[in-house]
């Protein structure tokens, strides 16, 4: 079992003790530094849970004279309340951002206002499921890199297989291919999985498939929820086999 693996395990089996079928994954690609910037910063404002004036924060959001310290404050207020308005205001500006730098912030300031304002009007405490690569809906976004034993070409049948073999195995496991591409001797995948299927398991499965016709797929694979890869970092990690 891969970290990937026991991860989501842990994860299916602390929401199933817990009873918690009420989650919210972040739909965007925002970077995990980036999150925890957020985090920090909007901890902080609670803690020091200075008084504020909601349609103030509005108009600041919106305002094209102040700078970008003080939008991401305000994003961050505003996230803060359990206000439909509030809310509704954050999801303006992210759906098309007056500052395009802020995108990522207002993204994770949206996420904290769904949260907030579900668990005022539901009154249970909501979940919140960080990653990367984000998702949708019930499912998480994952990136997978996939190439030869010996780094060698594929041929034109092999990437019939492959493209056979994994869209076959995956759309049978309601899996969603978001990008499917096919290099000279390597391919990548960029999906949406539900957390509570065995992802390790179905990749595998496929790579199995593949090999029938001359173990063709390295059975060793890059799995990960944290980033896509570059072309230039994919390229290094294959010069390492």
């Amino acid at each position: 079992m891969s970290a990937q693996d026991d991860l989501l395990a842990k994860l299916r089996q602390t929401l199933n003790e817990q009873g918690i079928d009420s989650f919210h994954i972040l739909e965007d690609l925002v970077p995990m530094e980036e999150q925890m910037d957020y985090f920090r910063y909007f901890d902080r404002l609670r803690r020091e849970n200075n008084p504020f004036v909601r349609d103030e924060e509005i108009a600041v959001l919106f305002s094209p004279d102040e700078s970008i310290d003080r939008k991401k404050r305000s994003l961050s207020l505003l996230a803060s309340i359990p206000d439909v308005a509030a809310y509704r205001s954050i999801e303006t500006y992210h759906s098309s951002p007056l500052e395009p730098e802020l995108s990522h912030w207002s993204s994770m300031a949206l996420v904290s206002s769904r949260i907030i304002l579900s668990s005022d009007l539901s009154g249970h405490q909501q979940v919140y499921i960080s990653s990367g690569l984000g998702g949708q809906d019930k499912k998480l976004r994952f990136f997978a890199l996939f190439t030869t034993p010996e780094r060698d070409a594929f041929t034109v049948l092999h990437k019939e297989i492959v493209e056979r073999e994994f869209n076959f195995q995956l759309q049978k496991a309601e899996v969603i291919i978001e990008k499917f591409e096919i290099k000279e001797n390597y391919f990548t995948i960029l999906m949406l999985f539900s957390f509570e299927k065995d992802a390790k398991s179905i990749l595998n499965e496929a790579v199995a498939e593949c090999n029938q016709y001359g173990n063709f797929l390295d059975p060793k694979f890059l799995f990960t929820n944290v980033k896509v890869l570059s072309e230039k970092e994919i390229m290094h990690l294959l010069e390492k086999k």
